[in-house]
């Protein structure tokens, strides 16, 4: 008969988490350190607080913000303002101003969201923007980024980006 051989180690590091690791972690008792792959965030407010990030909206964000969701996006004003459901000429004239008003800029601030759920999901900038861009059988043949128009269509993309995260066949 074998003897029983207890090993312990106290801490074990993962590049990505998962299910079984977790359940495993749990029954042996050890600690686990999960390593977050460094993906960089497009953050259009600078408060980590929720309250303060309504109150940076509200209070309206700079104009700058809207070339760099374009440079991120790659696509041009024009397409970003009818994406977001602003008038162009009006957010011409508030980028003139240097400052975009606070529906404009929870409209944008809504599209960079989209926008960096879709990075955590895909793991990188170019294969999200590629995924919020095509066609999509889920939105009636329509690209995910056609719904950040209003709440419920963003709310929608989120949800489905979700699903997939998770693996529920969507």
């Amino acid at each position: 008969m074998k003897e029983k051989v207890d090993i312990k180690k106290e801490t074990y590091t993962w590049e990505a988490e998962a299910m079984a690791v977790n359940e495993a972690a749990l029954k042996y008792a050890v600690k686990l350190n999960v390593v977050e792959p460094d993906i960089p965030q497009l953050k259009l407010v600078k408060s980590e607080n929720a309250l303060d990030q309504v109150a940076e909206i509200k209070a309206g964000l700079p104009a700058g913000i809207v070339d760099a969701l374009c440079r991120e996006l790659e696509i041009s004003r024009k397409e970003l303002a009818r994406v977001a459901g602003v008038a162009e000429r009006t957010l011409n004239r508030k980028i003139q101003e240097g400052r975009l008003s606070a529906d404009q800029s929870e409209r944008f601030n809504r599209v960079a969201q989209l926008l960096n759920r879709a990075i955590e999901l895909f793991g990188e900038r170019e294969q999200a923007v590629r995924w919020l861009k095509a066609p999509r059988s889920y939105f009636g043949g329509k690209p995910p980024l056609d719904l950040a128009d209003t709440e419920l269509g963003s709310r929608e993309v989120a949800n489905l980006i979700g699903r997939i995260a998770h693996g529920v066949f969507s």
